[in-house]
């Protein structure tokens, strides 16, 4: 499913098994923030439908519906200390069935404490299909394919002010496990992470420690604001929005009932970039203005030069 938003883009552990993390205030008020389970946050999540359009020369060529889903999470909840931990999560994935036997998952999973309006600790974990084709011949080669293990990639990582680690591993899956085994997966990639060595990676930059996700949600929060930066396996990366009222898309997502009669739709056409150099990633979001959990309800992303994928939300 692309690179996750990098998916585009730690230490995720202990928490396997289909837990929901715990977000509740039993932790000391500096107490070193980790992946627990139980249950205590309250938010909101969304569910989507994916649709693939292969593109031709930059133009939509071939458009198919329905080719997989996923899901989107918000879930908050306040420390004894007063400050807040946030859990975001995406989960984006092909159904073989509806995509030609195409078995591709992206993943991403992110808890922050923030504390006067800054993000002080962040953990992040992520999983995706390898999928190495890079243009549409050698994409309908992978289309029933009789392969029988399918390459993933994992990363487990920590954001903090005074510096970041992440672990990254690959490891070898059956063909026949899909998203319907996310769990099985999860506890593969634990075990891959466990057999590598951490890296050093620099400190929160600007003084906070955010992860992709964590600084999205901020930006999408903050319409006064347009740029951002965050943390990504040893390398800092800085985000941008733009926004635009959407009439449009207004009028759709109030007609299927998705949208208050009196809500707006904006439009948030996002990059980022390597601070250090590199091709920028393209995605577009469509938000509810004003909204307290901005989920968008429509997210579309150029997975690769010959595909764009885009996830419709159907219901919460």
């Amino acid at each position: 499913m692309g690179t996750a938003l990098a998916i585009t883009r730690r230490v995720f552990s202990r928490a396997l098994g289909g837990a929901l993390l715990s977000l509740s205030a039993r932790a000391a008020p500096f107490a070193r923030l980790e992946w627990t389970d139980g249950s205590g946050a309250h938010g909101v999540e969304w569910r989507y439908r994916a649709d693939a359009q292969v593109l031709l020369l930059g133009l939509p060529f071939f458009h198919r519906q329905s080719v997989g889903g996923g899901s989107v999470v918000w879930r908050e909840s306040t420390e004894t200390a007063g400050s807040t931990v946030r859990l975001l999560e995406f989960n984006g994935y092909s159904l073989p069935a509806h995509a030609a036997g195409l078995n591709r998952l992206g993943f991403i999973r992110e808890l922050s404490r923030w504390s006067d309006g800054k993000s002080t600790e962040s953990l992040y974990f992520g999983l995706m299909t390898a999928s190495p084709e890079e243009s549409a011949e050698q994409a309908r080669g992978a289309l029933h394919s009789a392969a029988k293990e399918q390459v993933y990639s994992a990363i487990d990582g920590r954001v903090s002010v005074p510096a970041s680690q992440a672990t990254n591993a690959h490891f070898v899956a059956p063909a026949s496990l899909s998203a319907l085994q996310r769990q099985e997966l999860m506890e593969r990639a634990q075990k891959a992470l466990a057999g590598e060595k951490a890296a050093s990676g620099p400190p929160a930059p600007q003084g906070e420690a955010q992860s992709f996700l964590q600084a999205l949600a901020e930006l999408l929060r903050q319409p006064e604001r347009s740029e951002s930066t965050y943390v990504y396996s040893g390398r800092v990366y800085s985000l941008w929005l733009t926004r635009t009222s959407d009439p449009k898309t207004t009028a759709y997502f109030r007609a299927r009932h998705l949208l208050p009669q009196n809500g707006d739709i904006v439009r948030v056409s996002g990059r980022l970039r390597r601070q250090a150099g590199g091709p920028e990633t393209d995605f577009r979001l469509w938000v509810e203005q004003g909204a307290e959990r901005p989920l968008p309800l429509r997210i579309e992303y150029q997975a690769k030069s010959y595909l764009r994928l885009v996830f419709e939300a159907v219901s919460l």
